[in-house]
């Protein structure tokens, strides 16, 4: 856990680590990553809401500029903290939960039982809370801010600006294609495994059950492909569904969204993925950009997860340039 702290002569960044989910949990059961992260992003947050109060107790001449923080960190910081505790509330028995809040709040409030030295340094912590995620050095804390801010909206961490930009061009795995892809900016980059996919990034910094993909498929010396419902039906494995599709266009190239539900594994351990996939056709290559879910229980309905994620994957296929 990163809990914000004071001590004599400056603030600074205290690193907790619960080595052991039995500070939370039952022995009987294992946090997921999602989970842990959201813990330790949570305490970090209760940390710096509770640092506010103390220097707007120990100087009173500092509470607007307090208010002035607190105002400016309505979003992500406030946000994400309200996100958190939803999520927690819904992953959590109602006693896990107490349990948390109870072990952050003791942790807080010995870190927090010692004065500030100097006013200065409460200023200089304002002024950065006021520069939202941008001051903290720590990625794990920042990724996590931003994650769990956007948790009921992930689509909004784009139109927000908090974007990185994936380019295929000159990638060993994607030659002779010049793609910029907007990725929101708390997804983790990660290398995949298969040949034709480019790149892969997870949601919650890796922590998450979300994906998206870039595919990219070389067609030279086959036959052309006109992409319609019938060659899709034709082009996805017999174990998926295709649920729907629907004409769009990624930068004024026509192109085809299909919603598709894969099953996984064997009869004893049936998995699923839901899937939607946004396939165009240049120059003789087949570019796929997925948006995915899962894998989960083949008996779980994925249907809210993709009516919540779909505006982020259009989101990210409408804003998808294709490069000369």
């Amino acid at each position: 856990m990163r809990l914000l702290i004071f001590t004599r002569s400056k603030i600074i960044i205290l690193l907790l680590i619960c080595t052991s989910p039995a500070l939370f949990y039952s022995q009987a059961q294992k946090p997921t990553p999602k989970v842990t992260f959201a813990i330790e992003t949570y305490a970090y947050l209760k940390g710096q809401s509770a640092a506010l109060k103390t220097i707007a107790k120990q100087f009173p001449d500092l509470v607007p500029k307090v208010r002035a923080a607190e105002n400016n960190a309505e979003i992500p910081f406030s946000r994400a903290e309200r996100n958190i505790e939803r999520f927690l509330q819904d992953e959590l028995t109602a006693s896990e939960f107490k349990r948390v809040q109870r072990n952050i709040d003791s942790l807080i409030s010995v870190q927090l039982q010692n004065p500030i030295e100097k006013q200065k340094y409460a200023i200089d912590f304002l002024e950065k809370v006021s520069k939202g995620t941008n001051y903290i050095a720590d990625t794990l804390v920042s990724k996590g801010i931003l994650s769990f801010a956007y948790h009921d909206s992930p689509h909004e961490e784009i139109n927000d600006g908090h974007i990185k930009t994936f380019v295929t061009k000159n990638h060993p795995k994607a030659e002779q294609t010049a793609l910029k892809v907007p990725i929101p900016h708390s997804w983790l980059a990660e290398e995949a495994h298969m040949t034709e996919t480019v790149q892969q990034f997870t949601s919650y910094y890796g922590r998450g059950n979300e994906k998206i993909t870039i595919v990219v498929f070389d067609l030279s010396g086959q036959p052309e492909v006109i992409l319609n419902e019938k060659s899709i039906l034709e082009m996805i494995p017999p174990e998926s569904a295709l649920i729907r599709t629907d004409n769009v266009k990624i930068d004024g190239i026509p192109a085809m969204m299909v919603d598709v539900e894969q099953s996984l594994g064997n009869a004893d351990h049936q998995m699923k993925i839901r899937m939607l996939q946004f396939m165009f056709t240049q120059k003789q290559k087949l570019y796929c950009l997925q948006g995915s879910i899962g894998p989960v229980a083949s008996k779980k309905n994925l249907d809210i997860q993709i009516k919540k994620y779909e505006p982020l994957f259009r989101l990210i296929a409408s804003k998808t340039v294709i490069e000369d």
